[in-house]
């Protein structure tokens, strides 16, 4: 039975030993973990003194905030106030501009009215002076196509008078020949004339000139020339034969123009282009 006991003793302080160094375990744990608490304790300490510091600046802040908005608040309050007066004096302003307006509008709404009034009646009468001076001129102008018309036909028959003398004259131009002298034979006489140097041949050559161109008695005088033979002397000139005049081209019953001056134009550029 002691032995039993002794066992159960050395049982006992076995759990005993076991229970203190768990115990000491957990003392040690619990010292640790009380450490640790407190370092925790002392960090979250320093946090909330951190915290306090943010808190107080943060307070500081929005009071000066706070006075700035009231500042803003105030500034804007007496700005709207200040804005409101202008708009209330510029409406005032404008009224009164508008007002100005109107009456100077309808001022010279009326100046013009009277104006254009006053430039109707002066129209008017200008009117009237150019409607009697047109008729004045229609009137001129009838008595002026008048007398034209007179004179568009007494032209028309001296027109007609003078076309008939040109047919005439040149009808009679074209049958007779006995006044056309040639220019050549007219050339040659002339240059044999000047260019002869002895007196016999000069004055037959004068003599032949004064029967072409039908001298009389009195011209013949004047010249000192003689009845000599014409004909024998005409026959020994050589080449002092007048060509006859030849046949116009011409036709006289159509010749284009509408007077006398373009008929004859057009007649003696009719006979120059058949000579070239």
């Amino acid at each position: 039975m002691a032995g039993s006991l002794q066992m159960e003793l050395t049982m006992m302080r076995e759990e005993l030993s076991r229970e203190r160094s768990k115990n000491q375990s957990a003392v040690q744990s619990a010292i640790s973990s009380h450490s640790q608490v407190e370092m925790e304790r002392d960090e979250a300490l320093a946090g909330v003194r951190d915290l306090k510091q943010q808190l107080a600046a943060t307070l500081g802040d929005l009071e000066i905030a706070k006075a700035d908005c009231e500042r803003i608040t105030m500034a804007s309050t007496n700005l709207q106030t200040a804005l409101e007066a202008f708009q209330d004096e510029r409406e005032a302003e404008m009224r009164l501009t508008e007002e100005h307006r109107l009456d100077l509008e309808e001022a010279i709404r009326a100046a013009h009215a009277t104006a254009i009034e006053a430039i109707k009646q002066t129209h008017m009468s200008e009117m009237k002076q150019v409607q009697a001076a047109a008729d004045a001129a229609v009137r001129n102008s009838m008595e002026e196509v008048t007398l034209l018309e007179r004179k568009i036909s007494s032209l028309k028959t001296e027109n007609l008078q003078t076309r008939r003398s040109l047919d005439e004259a040149i009808h009679r131009l074209q049958t007779t020949q006995e006044d056309v002298i040639d220019r050549t034979l007219m050339k040659n006489i002339l240059l044999d004339w000047c260019t002869m140097k002895e007196k016999t041949k000069r004055q037959q050559v004068l003599e032949l000139m004064a029967s072409v161109l039908h001298f009389t008695e009195e011209e013949r005088e004047k010249v000192h020339l003689t009845h000599m033979d014409i004909e024998s002397v005409r026959n020994r000139i050589v080449g002092a034969v007048a060509a006859p005049l030849p046949e116009t081209k011409a036709d006289i019953e159509h010749l284009e123009g509408q007077n006398v001056r373009e008929k004859w134009v057009n007649f003696l550029l009719a006979e120059t282009d058949d000579a070239m």
